[in-house]
């Protein structure tokens, strides 16, 4: 038997129709504008696919139909629990809409951010989902001329280009300044990574030393430690180098909930009692924060919501809603005091930064 009598036939558009009991136009509109059919018409399309295993050429189609079902998502870091709600709330919207997401993970490197976005930009998606702003000017020029709805997240721009779902990372730094203030701590640190690695925590770093100068205290408490995303060994390297340098410090404000999980390591191996000798603060509310000894102050975000927003101003986009949604969107954030920071009994929350009037809750 010749080689191409033996290998199998491909599955093609015309056995999903032939067993599903509709039409080739049928199946092609369901693959690619799922929400133009009906849910019962889908459901055996879809499970006809499934059983054929069928594979669609979608690629081929996106290029006259200008339709690609994708939209594409630029992040930071995989390794960052809120990002990955984001990423969570984004897929979860967009699924349900027939759409479904290309993901670039540039590791906090302007360089492999250009890369990704030019690898992302030629799969032709519909929509690019920015976590965190674009650090480059040639990356800012490449997606102006992509020509497509571009939203920013996890970040609030003092002069926004594009669609924006997100909170102010000054604010952020400012608001759990003040609150150590408020408690009458008089030498508060930040500990960070380095700038150039980490643009929103230098943001919440200019907005911590923003509240100190607002309340006339000391501001040079700070230390920044190695590259974004910050690890444990960092929070514990960092905290070492605070305590031996300023043994005053009495607060200390922390990059990510990851360093002051360090930080609170070192602080049991000196001896140094949290929160009577230093109150500590995270920033992310992770899942472990409230169950550690003692249980770590933080800053919840909207993290969830913030993709489901996204998603939503996505496809109002695309689909051409009138009036045309909101374009900017603070969703806020909030507070969590807990036992680091001296408070012993239920979970003190409240709310730090309330959304824009006018624009709507998730």
């Amino acid at each position: 038997m010749s080689r191409k009598a033996s290998k199998a036939r491909s599955i093609t558009s015309r056995d999903v129709a032939a067993l599903a009991g509709v039409s080739l136009m049928t199946v092609s509109r369901t693959l690619r504008t799922p929400e133009m059919v009906s849910p019962a018409t889908r459901k055996r399309v879809q499970s006809a696919a499934r059983e054929l295993n069928y594979v669609p050429d979608l690629a081929a189609g996106s290029l006259s139909s200008k339709r690609s079902g994708h939209v594409a998502v630029l992040l930071p870091s995989l390794r960052h629990a809120g990002f990955l709600r984001t990423v969570d709330g984004l897929s979860d919207t967009l699924r349900d809409n027939g759409y479904h997401l290309l993901i670039g993970d540039c590791y906090y490197s302007v360089e492999q951010q250009l890369e990704l976005l030019r690898m992302l930009l030629g799969r032709r998606p519909e929509a690019i989902v920015l976590i965190s702003g674009l650090d480059s000017p040639a990356a800012q020029d490449l997606l102006a001329r992509a020509d497509i709805p571009v939203v920013e997240t996890w970040h609030w721009p003092d002069e926004p280009r594009n669609r924006v779902v997100g909170f102010s990372q000054f604010d952020v730094g400012h608001a759990m300044a003040r609150s150590l203030i408020e408690q009458g701590h008089v030498h508060i640190g930040f500990l960070g990574a380095l700038g150039p690695y980490d643009p929103n925590g230098e943001q919440r770093r200019q907005g911590h030393l923003s509240a100190l100068r607002d309340a006339g205290l000391r501001s040079d408490i700070q230390a920044s430690i190695g590259k974004a995303p910050m690890e444990i060994e960092d929070g514990a390297k960092g905290a070492s180098l605070l305590l031996d340098r300023f043994p005053e410090m009495d607060a200390l404000a922390c990059a990510s909930d990851m360093t002051a999980l360090g930080v609170l390591h070192e602080c049991r191996r000196r001896d140094c009692v949290v929160p009577q000798q230093l109150a500590v603060a995270g920033f992310g509310d992770f899942d472990f924060a409230p169950y550690l000894h003692p249980s770590l102050t933080s800053v919840r975000l909207p993290s969830y919501r913030i993709g489901q927003q996204a998603a939503q101003l996505i496809m109002a986009t695309i689909n051409g809603e009138t009036p045309p949604p909101v374009p900017h969107c603070n969703l806020g954030f909030e507070l969590v005091h807990r036992q680091s920071t001296g408070h012993d009994g239920e979970l003190m929350t409240y709310s730090s930064s309330t959304p824009d009037p006018g624009q709507p809750k998730v």
